[in-house]
């Protein structure tokens, strides 16, 4: 079975019949809306999201209908998706070759590492070509702001180009070895340097003898554990982290939350943010719901009481169910801002 296959079997055992297909293709596709952000916490798909930028509605559908087709998936007459039993069994035998991918996180990473890997692989061809003066060379990146930052990078270092090129060689060869995530060669066949091309994602997932997308994902996860381990490291990879400290956030918000997070910090109440902003309310209401789900120390109560929220945890519970409609019904005094925020708080 095609790898993409397997990911999606794998999310859609999580979503459990309680979302569509498309909500699956929205979290690979990294569409940041309200509604796949909220799936991506409350079924704690975050790891996947923004994973496979390059999937097209038209190759997603014809993976579901096959998935279907074998009948390792259904559709209920809302057109939520759930695996059959013969879709779990095959998802169990499945998952024992699958890579463990232990440190993809999509959500919090990816951004950062599509720009980390932008500006690392630049360097490592640039520094190549510093140690042998040749300035004859396509860059690997025609991207005007990465270029730009890499001369602001190499301004700043005070290092000869041959020791530039060692320590970055030497802050690299650490970094893989103190792993035990992937091949090493997984990211270093698509390095350029003075006499080696970069390979491309095919030409590299053939030399691994992989599958082209499990070859890429297997490339992210190696690519977010360096992150991870840079940032905690800091200090025996300042190269590295001179590449990652201005991109990488520890919590991924868009930048309108930020606006009302920041008001709601100054004392602001909902309606003066909406009055203020001019957004509408289930605008503000979203951007309050996503910062339950990623600060634990939200406190949701100028929004929901004590009370409120036992009872919608209760009905939650019956229920097994974090859909919203179910819990509504058997609330109905309960507004679904209120649902959402709760249920936002408890996701993990």
């Amino acid at each position: 079975m095609p790898f993409l296959q397997v990911i999606l079997l794998v999310m859609i055992n999580q979503i459990n019949g309680q979302r569509t297909a498309s909500s699956v293709f929205h979290l690979l596709k990294g569409k940041k809306s309200s509604q796949t952000i909220q799936d991506a916490q409350l079924y704690q798909l975050d790891k996947w999201f923004q994973t496979a930028s390059f999937l097209e509605r038209v190759s997603f559908e014809q993976m579901i209908a096959d998935l279907s087709a074998r009948q390792l998936i259904e559709m209920d007459e809302f057109n939520h998706v759930r695996m059959t039993a013969l879709g779990r069994k095959t998802l169990e035998s499945l998952s024992e070759n699958l890579p463990a991918l232990e440190f993809l996180h999509g959500w919090s990473l990816q951004d950062c590492a599509a720009l980390f890997w932008k500006r690392l692989s630049l360097t490592v061809q640039v520094a190549s070509h510093l140690i042998y003066r040749d300035s004859a060379y396509l860059p690997v990146t025609k991207d005007e702001q990465i270029q730009a930052w890499l001369k602001s990078f190499l301004a700043g270092q005070r290092l000869s180009k041959e020791k530039l090129a060692a320590s970055l060689y030497e802050e690299l060869l650490g970094l893989l070895n103190e792993q035990q995530a992937e091949d090493p060669l997984v990211l270093v066949l698509r390095l350029s340097g003075k006499h080696r091309t970069g390979k491309t994602t095919a030409q590299a997932a053939e030399i691994l003898k992989a599958e082209s997308t499990e070859y890429w994902y297997r490339f992210l996860n190696l690519l977010h554990f360096a992150i991870q381990h840079i940032i905690q490291h800091a200090a025996r990879f300042p190269l590295l982290f001179a590449m990652i400290e201005d991109i990488y956030e520890p919590v991924v918000l868009t930048q309108s939350t930020k606006k009302t997070a920041d008001m709601l910090q100054k004392g602001f109440t909902l309606e003066r943010i909406i009055d203020q902003r001019r957004l509408k309310r289930s605008t503000v209401e979203d951007h309050i719901v996503e910062l339950a789900f990623h600060y634990p120390g939200f406190s949701i109560r100028p929004f929901v009481s004590e009370e409120i929220e036992e009872q919608v945890l209760q009905a939650a519970a019956v229920l097994s169910n974090k859909r919203m409609k179910p819990i509504k019904e058997q609330l109905p005094d309960v507004s679904y801002f209120q649902i959402r925020l709760v249920l936002a708080k408890y996701s993990k």
